[in-house]
This record gives structure tokens, C-alpha cells and sequence, in this order.
């Protein structure tokens, strides 16, 4: 009975014993696992408040993202509202590129056109620019007696001297030798002075021509410097050539000949005039104020040119009909009545070639134009 109490009353402690223990190793395990929790909870907090971190710093990332966002978007906003205003812009441009286009087609064809018309026109004033050449050649081809027939330069020779020559004598001398005489000319057309040679005469612009290629030809004869002598009234007798003579008259010197011989027309007349300036373009007509003038078919001389009552030259302020209008040089005519101011051969060829060279030009940078 004493046995099975003590062993009864050893079980309880056993039990207790053995849970004690129990306790006592689940205690250091679940010590053990909250020091694992409590590690843990500190790697937790640590990776909390690095992700908190995180996410302030994504935050504010993010923030800025969202105004960069929305900078772009306005930037975006303007920029498709420029992109379609430059399409706009855009289709009205080739709106006017196509009517460019279509108007270069057709200034194309104009510039064709042009062209086509400057080269005639180019033609047209070279042969306009060879009739003037042929102008100008022909009165220097009868400026002067030296290549005209023996007979008319011999009868020249008579009247001169190694002092002087004798403009009474270059008229007297062919009408007394050759019966030449004024004859009216149909259609006022100037006559060569073989023409005027064979026809035996001619008008008063014939007889000028002549009377200034005889004198041209005396003046370069080898013979010292000679007055020209004219005749004008006087008490006396001027000698002409031989036994002729004028009566009542004396002879006037009106010049040497280191002087140029003109042709001037006045009125209905001709005559010449002898000056010491040399006329080249219109500009050097008025050069012939001053100038003694000469009655061609007799040798007398006539007045001097702008004094007096007498013919003046023509200008633009003044030009009344006795006054001077037509003016013949050795190569060249000069006219002021056909527009009221002094213009010749030589000025029109001035002009031809000066609109030939433009015409040329234009019409070389139409070809560069259009056909570049």
C-alpha cells in the first residue's frame, strides 16, 4: 500500500518534472524564435524605412516627372497648334508655287517669243547698221576730187597757187571749160559727183558737194599752207583764172587751208562754209558760228554764219526758216528738222550699235534663263 502511494506520489512530479523541462525547451525555442522575430522586425523596419525613402524620392521624382509632363504637353500643345498653322502656310504656298509655276510656263513662252523678236530685230539693225556705213561712205566717197576723173582735176588745179586758192575760180572754171550750169534736180535727190560731172550740173546742194570735194583736194595737194579768197564788191577787178575776172570787186580771205570746208543748207539754198573746228557728232554744229560762208556756183562770199540778220545755226530755243538746218561734213549729214535736233549718220550708228549690244545681251540671258 506504501510502495504504490510513493509511486503514485512520484508521478505527479515526474509529470511535472518532464513538462518543466518541456517548458523549459519550447521557452529557450520560442526565445530563440521572438530574438529570430525581433532580428527580422529590425531588417523589416530597416527595409521599411529605406523603401519610405524610396518612395518619397520616387515621390518627388515623380512630381517633377508630372510638371516635366506637363511642360511637354504644353510644348506639344503650341507646337501642334505652329505645326498647323505651318500647314496652312503650307498649302497656301503651293497654292502660289502652282500659280508660280503656271506664270513661269508662261514667261517662259514670252521670253521664247522675246527672243524670237530680238533676233530679227538683232538682224534688222545690223542691216539698218550697213545702210548707214553705206551712208557714211558715200559722202566720203565724193568728199574729195583725188579719185574722180583727170579732167576734173586738172580743172581744179587752175585755181591754185602756192599762196592762194581761188574759190571764185573752182565754179567758173567748169562752166567756162565743160559749159556746166545749175540744173533743177527731180525729187531733190544728191547727185555723185561723177554724176554730177556727167549731167553737167545739178542744184545748189550738187554744186555745194562738188565745190567741197575740189576744195578737199586742193588742200592736200603737196604745197605750203594757202589762204582761201573769195570775192566780195568792191572798186576793183577780182581775177578768177586766166583772162575772167568779176568787175567791181576785191578779193576777202575767208580762210586757210588748215580749215575744214561744211555744207550748209538754209531757206531753200545751200551754200558752204569755211570753219576752223572740226565737226564729228551733232553735238559740234554750233562750232560753226563765226564761219565765213560761200555761194558754191560763184565763188562770192555771202555773210558769216549767226551774225547779224543772217542764217544761224539751228537750236532748240531757235529755228527759224532762213536759219541753218541741214549741215554736210565729209562723211556725214546732219539734220535738225526731222525731230527738232541735230542728229547724223554717225549718231543713229552710235544708237544702233548701243541698242544691237542690248538686244544682243537681253537676249543672251533669256537664254541662260530659259534654257539653263
Amino acid at each position: 500500500m506504501k510502495k504504490t502511494t510513493i509511486i503514485l506520489f512520484s508521478l505527479p512530479v515526474l509529470l511535472l518534472l518532464v513538462l518543466t523541462i518541456y517548458l523549459f525547451l519550447e521557452s529557450s525555442k520560442w526565445y530563440n524564435y521572438s530574438k529570430l522575430l525581433e532580428t527580422k522586425n529590425a531588417q523589416l523596419n530597416e527595409t521599411l524605412i529605406f523603401t519610405k525613402q524610396k518612395l518619397e524620392e520616387e515621390k518627388s521624382t515623380s512630381a517633377a516627372l508630372r510638371l516635366e509632363l506637363a511642360d511637354t504637353n504644353r510644348v506639344l500643345n503650341e507646337t501642334n497648334i505652329s505645326l498647323g498653322k505651318c500647314a496652312s502656310e503650307l498649302s497656301k504656298k503651293e497654292e502660289l508655287l502652282e500659280g508660280c509655276m503656271s506664270r513661269n510656263e508662261e514667261l517662259i513662252s514670252f521670253l521664247l517669243e522675246t527672243r524670237h523678236e530680238l533676233q530679227n530685230l538683232s538682224s534688222e539693225l545690223s542691216a539698218f547698221q550697213e545702210q548707214i556705213n553705206e551712208s557714211m561712205s558715200w559722202f566720203t566717197e565724193n568728199s574729195n576730187l583725188a579719185n574722180m576723173s583727170p579732167r576734173l582735176r586738172y580743172l581744179a588745179d587752175k585755181c591754185t597757187t602756192n599762196r592762194e586758192i581761188n574759190a571764185a575760180c573752182i565754179p567758173v572754171a567748169v562752166r567756162i571749160e565743160d559749159g556746166w550750169e545749175y540744173k533743177r534736180d527731180e525729187g531733190d535727190k544728191l547727185l555723185s559727183i561723177r554724176e554730177f560731172a556727167e549731167n553737167k550740173g545739178g542744184d545748189c546742194e550738187d554744186w555745194s558737194l562738188y565745190f567741197k570735194a575740189a576744195y578737199n583736194y586742193l588742200k592736200e595737194e603737196d604745197r605750203p599752207e594757202r589762204t582761201i579768197i573769195s570775192a566780195v564788191p568792191g572798186t576793183g577787178d577780182f581775177k578768177i583764172y586766166g583772162n575772167y575776172y568779176y568787175a567791181g570787186a576785191e578779193k576777202k580771205p575767208v580762210g586757210t587751208t588748215e580749215d575744214n570746208l561744211y555744207v550748209i543748207c538754209y531757206d531753200s539754198h545751200c551754200v558752204v562754209a569755211v570753219s576752223k573746228f572740226k565737226i564729228e557728232n551733232g553735238s559740234d554744229v554750233y562750232m560753226l558760228r563765226g564761219a565765213p560762208a560761200i555761194e558754191p556756183q560763184t565763188g562770192e562770199y555771202l555773210f558769216t554764219v549767226g551774225e547779224g540778220p543772217f542764217p544761224d545755226v539751228c537750236s532748240e530755243e531757235k529755228c527759224g526758216y532762213n536759219d541753218i538746218w541741214i549741215i554736210i561734213t565729209d562723211n556725214d549729214i546732219y539734220n535738225f528738222r526731222y525731230n527738232w535736233k541735230w542728229i547724223g549718220y554717225r549718231d543713229y550708228y552710235n544708237l544702233v550699235v548701243y541698242y544691237k549690244n542690248k538686244t544682243e545681251t537681253i537676249n543672251a540671258m533669256i537664254s541662260e534663263n530659259v534654257e539653263g
